[in-house]
């Protein structure tokens, strides 16, 4: 039971040193590329707010939220035979 309990403990740490490590021993790449810019830009606003179909869809989702029960679960006895 403890050599289990001492993998487990050694695999995460070992897990955790690998991710914070990692990060620190790849190098850094910065793209210096200029980038193109057009003298026109293109947007085209077909007038619609597309927060109202975010909120009705928020109003779909409240019929998921459960009832509120006023007693608890009752569970029948698993050792009970019929």
């Amino acid at each position: 039971m403890k050599n289990s309990f001492l993998l487990k403990v050694t695999a995460a740490s070992l897990l955790t040193a690998t991710t914070a490590i990692l990060p620190l021993t790849l190098s850094a790449n910065a793209q210096v590329t200029t980038p193109e810019v057009e003298a026109e830009e293109i947007y085209e606003d077909d007038d619609f707010d597309w927060g109202w179909l975010g909120l009705i869809g928020l109003a779909g989702l409240a019929g998921l939220a459960g009832k509120k029960r006023s007693e608890p679960t009752a569970y029948r006895d698993p050792e009970v035979r019929r």
